[in-house]
């Protein structure tokens, strides 16, 4: 009997033990969807509702046996964050992938006020307190929001101690289990995949969590090795394999992936010539130079391309394929136009749409200042000196110098071009060398040329077209109007004028010329310089002399014949604008004008009588004013009353008789008169009586 026992005792036994492992065998091969079906799985106080699978959905708490989702509205997002995420540990899920405050569609719905934190470490949301009550769940409510959350389902990165949900030890489902992942068999590839199937972008850095050890023995039940090609959306469609080996266990670490929404910033670098590399975020280029910028990362994944732009307006941009991660970008003699703000940033292959956060720099431009011409009394001739390392000396003249060099030479200092260049000799003195490798294009010396010590007994003198310095045009005139913006200035009919020019204090001598340019013509006059001035006189202006004037300075200097120009000079002639008239109470519907009548005067603004109170005034006076209304000669000018007292304009006088235009050799000053001044000009006669 007790054999029999036995037997059937055994053999339940071995029936128990199939059934269990048949059970086991079925759950190992559940998908990760399936599993979270569970109901042994399934939390009981906290569930993520409506959503694809138990790992996506709104949060909801059961409390009081009543199922609602929490009132999350005026919490801040770290708060949130820390439901999330002890949430999606709750319900065996994996790392947060993202998290939604979002409108509930159908209008409030019944929700807990709740009154707690969660450090982010506890295993549920119960476990979770309030530092001010032990009331966890203050009061049934209702609100128009719910949290949404998303959690990764089958991979998660682990023992976060921040709110960056990006940043941890990878680690994977296996079964109910979470397990890590291997850093020794960890690929860049991997790490791609995985930032993308959390929805954290792309890979920073992943390594070898310090003191993390070997995986101990309750971790080697299943550590997987994934062998992606990057292209995968999750971690799961990667082809994987088992570690099965001790030795390749002993080989573990648990790895640390950090992702980034965006790749990081690449370094720049900024090359001149005769410079050291400029590595800050203001490099100086010197004026005139060739350049370089290099935009490089170091990055085990392959670099698309790199983009450089020049953020300053008009926006340029430049767009090369990376070579071993970097790309160079290079620049002609620089200029103002190529200051500014610039950024570089780069894109990879396996997201050629989503470029790097950029790398912002400011480029200026120095002047360029290493080169001068001395002993000689203009900037543009004399002894070339050259600083180098910090000090000025002498450049030798040897065998690659020539008018080419000069003429490169001439061309940085502003100087025009080079009229010769030649050798002096001197006592032997430390020197510069100078190395050309210049084709007399250049706009700077050490752009194509190199400078060694040297010792030397000779050195260079160059002599520059710009050895006289630039004049200066300037006109004069009692009418005379500035305009700025355009460079010119505008006259009245009429009116004299005087266009001088000058230089400052250089060589003596020399002489002037005027070169106008008009519609149809251009002729010049010549004065000689006096006082390192001259002055060109018209008397009266009128269409004829519009157009543009330049000044030209003439000398003879150095056994040569030199000459420096001005800025061009606008001049405009306004026939239409009069400063006097003559009114003779008529209305006219042609707008003509009288020649008789009392005289008004128009100085700056508003028109006055002018007034008989005068020493001066007589018919030479009034014959000036018919010349300048085109009204022939003057027949009479006489006085006339004024019913009262009123503002007018008193006269005085400079004028000789032969002047074009009244205001153009008299003066006038408000003041109070009951006369005014009468003219009839033999244009027309008056019509009817004057009061």
């Amino acid at each position: 009997m007790l054999s029999i026992q036995r037997s059937l005792f055994f053999r339940w036994t071995l029936v128990v033990v199939w059934h269990f492992v048949l059970l086991m065998t079925e759950t190992s091969g559940l998908k990760p969807e399936d599993k979270h079906l569970n109901p042994s799985t399934v939390p009981h106080d906290a569930r993520l509702a409506e959503g694809n699978s138990l790992c996506s959905g709104r949060l909801e708490m059961k409390h009081q046996g009543e199922w609602r989702a929490l009132n999350t509205k005026e919490r801040e997002a770290a708060v949130k964050f820390m439901y999330a995420r002890v949430a999606c540990r709750q319900m065996g899920c994996g790392s947060v992938v993202s998290i939604a405050h979002r409108p509930n569609s159908s209008g409030p719905k019944p929700a807990w006020e709740v009154n707690f934190t969660c450090r982010g470490t506890e295993q549920t949301l119960k476990e979770c307190s309030s530092a001010t009550t032990k009331r966890r769940v203050q009061r049934k409510d209702f609100s128009g929001y719910s949290l949404e959350v998303i959690c990764s389902e089958s991979v998660r990165l682990a023992k976060l101690h921040s709110i960056h949900r990006c940043s941890g030890k990878v680690e994977v489902k296996s079964g109910q289990s979470w397990v890590p992942v291997c850093d020794s068999f960890f690929s860049p590839q991997t790490a791609i995949v995985t930032c993308r199937d959390l929805q954290c972008g792309f890979p920073l850095t992943y390594h070898r969590l310090d003191n993390s050890g070997h995986f101990q023995n309750a971790e080697l039940a299943w550590n997987p090795v994934f062998m992606c090609e990057g292209k995968e959306e999750h971690l799961m469609d990667c082809p994987s394999t088992n570690i099965n080996t001790t030795e390749q266990l002993r080989q573990c670490g648990n790895t640390h992936l950090t992702c980034t929404e965006r790749p990081p910033q690449p370094y720049i670098t900024v090359h001149v010539q005769e410079e050291e590399v400029v590595l800050d975020d203001f490099p100086q280029v010197p004026e005139s130079h060739r350049f370089a910028i290099s935009c490089s990362l170091s990055s085990p994944y392959n670099i698309l391309s790199i983009r450089l732009t020049h953020l300053t307006k008009p926006l340029t941009e430049q767009i090369q394929s990376a070579v071993d991660g970097r790309a160079i970008f290079m620049f002609p003699a620089a200029e103002d136009a190529h200051k500014g703000i610039y950024q570089c940033d780069y894109n990879y292959d396996f997201s050629s749409d989503i470029f790097s956060r950029p790398k912002i720099f400011t480029l200026t431009i120095k002047e360029n200042n290493y080169a001068r011409l001395v002993n000689w009394n203009s900037s543009c001739a004399g002894r070339l000196e050259v600083e180098h390392q910090k000090e000025w000396r002498p450049v030798s003249h040897q065998h690659s110098w020539g008018l080419k060099e000069a003429a490169v030479l001439c061309r940085q200092l502003k100087c025009g071009s080079a009229v010769s260049t030649r050798k002096e000799d001197k006592s032997t003195e430390l020197t510069w060398r100078f190395y050309s490798d210049c084709n007399g294009s250049e706009h700077a010396l050490m752009d194509c040329g190199a400078v060694k010590q040297w010792l030397s007994s000779s050195t260079v003198e160059v002599v520059c077209s710009g050895t006289l310095l630039r004049p200066e045009i300037t006109v004069f005139s009692s009418s005379v109007l500035y305009d700025d913006q355009q460079q010119g200035v505008q006259l009245f009919k009429g009116h004299s004028f005087i266009v001088n020019c000058s230089v400052e204090p250089q060589y003596p001598g020399g002489h002037f010329s005027l070169i106008f340019t008009g519609l149809n013509q251009t002729h010049s006059r010549t004065h000689p310089a006096v006082n390192h001035s001259a002055f060109f006189t018209y008397a009266a202006a009128d269409q004829a002399h519009q157009g543009n004037y330049s000044c030209v300075y003439h000398n003879f200097v150095f056994n040569g014949n030199f000459s420096s120009e001005s800025q061009s000079l606008s001049l405009r002639v306004d026939v239409e604008f009069l400063n006097v008239m003559l009114d003779d109470g008529v209305l006219r519907e042609d707008d003509s004008e009288t020649c008789a009548g009392k005289l008004l005067v128009r100085p700056k603004e508003a028109w006055r009588l002018l007034s008989a109170e005068s020493t001066v005034w007589d018919l030479k006076h009034a014959s000036i004013v018919c010349r300048q209304l085109g009204c022939g000669s003057a027949i009479s000018t006489s006085e006339i009353d004024l019913p009262v007292k009123e503002t007018v304009a008193r006269f005085f006088s400079d004028c000789d008789g032969s002047e074009s235009a009244l205001l153009d050799c008299g003066a006038v000053k408000e003041w109070f008169s009951s006369s005014a001044v009468e003219v009839v000009c033999t244009g027309e006669t008056l019509t009817s009586p004057r009061s």
